[in-house]
């Protein structure tokens, strides 16, 4: 028997109104995206109030945290168009068989990875990022708990990716914002101390994210027994040959993006970190309020992922287009909205970070040159949803490749240190690699060949889809 909460999320998505159904998918999806903002905003309020650089250390370990987990983030977003073409062509006999699949898969990838993590990470940060002397012992010391949060992360990850591939985005959204909280208590607990606890600064904050990750896993998994009784989540031995040469066919360039993006933030980190600790920090300061900004909409681009997949499995080709490009349009107005409001407020936002007129300062000029790009960046991001919807992810690599090796990263140390511009340069260059992404990615979504599933579709719904052309042609004629 088909759950009735799937299939009544199926229906709404392929033939619901676009623009209600990319707000009720986008709001949750939002909310997470603001959730792992809090996180990140909550370790950098409690670090800054540890010590002055302390804020600097998650930044360090973030770039090269996205290489590792990559290969769990390319088999998530494979199976996310996976999955929901299927719900999208009602096969749901596969939905369950491949859940249990990408379950299994995701423990067994981030176990392996949690092991390489903890045993490369001083030569990572001693010799490939060059992390300043001043917080090196500090950025190991988080190194050595967040590898923990690799196993963490591919098991949270699995069982969101499943959801969402139903088109039930609220769920993780409220169990985030339950860890959230959780996180915010444990924060100031672990980073400054609280009675026998003593103070632990960066490894403190690694380990409250880790506890957090684990209990919003737990209760997640909980729900989906109970509300999706359907979906039987096990451990399996039954990884066959097709499945996984699907999931590497579609995962791999998403992986490869991935990758590619941790390196070129580990390069771009490591050029920042040449002109000193005060720049450094000023870079996690800037990052960090670009994000609030980007974490307002983001999730809208991620709801389009479901929409787009639910559709081309139920045959919609033309009304997959349609979920993109309204994303399009709708999204760049609203954050052009965001930039301006990002802009006017920088002094304040930066000011809750820091009290030091230096890197406040520094912080200033990152985001005055890169808050105008923001709509920009924001077409990227779609690009990346629709390709990992529809399951054809090369191009949203290449113009990930693009933006950051050839301009971010090359043009980048051109003009900081060949042209002698210093750190402005690298600001200019995160500037245009938003500018060239977003043009690019915009003409894929509205003439590129992403519109066909990747799934096997049933041979009713292959024929009904068949028919419909006929009919059409005949009324044209």
């Amino acid at each position: 028997m088909v759950s009735s909460n799937i299939e009544r999320y199926r229906d709404s998505i392929v033939s619901g109104p676009i623009l209600s159904t990319m707000l009720r998918l986008g709001l949750p999806l939002m909310f997470t995206d603001i959730i792992m903002l809090m996180y990140n905003i909550a370790d950098t309020y409690w670090l800054s109030r540890y010590s002055q650089y302390a804020l600097a250390v998650p930044r360090q370990n973030w770039p090269i945290f996205l290489v590792f987990i990559s290969i769990l983030i390319g088999v998530t977003n494979a199976n996310l168009a996976i999955l929901s073409q299927y719900v999208g062509a009602k096969m749901f006999n596969k939905v369950s068989e491949i859940s249990s699949k990408l379950f299994t898969l995701c423990i067994v990838i981030s176990t392996v990875l949690f092991l390489l993590y903890e045993s490369l990470k001083f030569h990572i940060f001693s010799y490939i990022i060059r992390t300043p002397a001043e917080i090196l012992r500090d950025v190991l010391d988080y190194a050595e708990v967040i590898a923990f949060d690799i196993t963490a992360f591919g098991i949270g990850m699995s069982l969101s990716t499943m959801m969402q591939s139903f088109g039930d985005t609220r769920t993780p959204a409220i169990t985030m914002g339950i860890g959230a909280l959780i996180n915010a208590v444990l924060d100031p607990i672990f980073i400054v101390g609280l009675g026998p606890i003593p103070a632990m600064g960066a490894r403190g904050a690694a380990i409250a994210t880790i506890i957090t990750r684990l209990f919003a896993s737990t209760i997640i998994f909980n729900i989906m027994r109970v509300r999706y009784p359907e979906v039987k989540i096990r451990l399996t031995r039954k990884l066959d040959r097709e499945w996984l040469l699907l999931s590497l066919k579609i995962g791999i360039p998403v992986t490869i993006m991935t990758i590619s993006d941790g390196f070129a933030f580990t390069f771009q980190q490591a050029l920042v970190n040449m002109f000193g600790v005060v720049i450094a920090t000023a870079f996690a300061i800037g990052f960090m309020v670009l994000d609030m900004a980007n974490a307002i909409l983001r999730g809208f681009t991620m709801s389009i992922s479901i929409m787009v997949g639910q559709n081309l499995g139920a045959g919609n080709s033309s009304r997959a287009r349609k979920i993109a490009l309204t994303a399009a349009h709708t999204i760049m107005l609203f954050v052009f909205t965001g930039s301006i409001l990002v802009y006017l407020a920088r002094g304040y936002l930066i000011a809750v970070f820091t009290s030091d007129s230096t890197i406040a300062l520094e912080a200033e000029k990152l985001v005055t040159t890169i808050a105008w790009i923001l709509p920009m960046m924001m077409l990227s991001f779609l690009g990346m949803s629709v390709g990992r919807g529809s399951g054809r992810t090369v191009v949203p690599t290449v113009v990930n490749v693009v933006r950051f090796w050839i301009i971010r990263i090359g043009l980048g140390w051109s003009l900081a240190v060949a042209v002698g511009l210093g750190v402005v340069g690298l600001w200019i260059a995160i500037a245009l690699s938003e500018i060239v992404g977003g043009t690019i990615s915009y003409t894929w979504i509205r003439r590129g060949r992403w519109t066909k599933p990747v799934i096997k579709q049933q041979p009713q719904l292959i024929k009904t889809r068949e028919t419909i052309e006929i009919r059409k042609k005949i009324a044209i004629d």
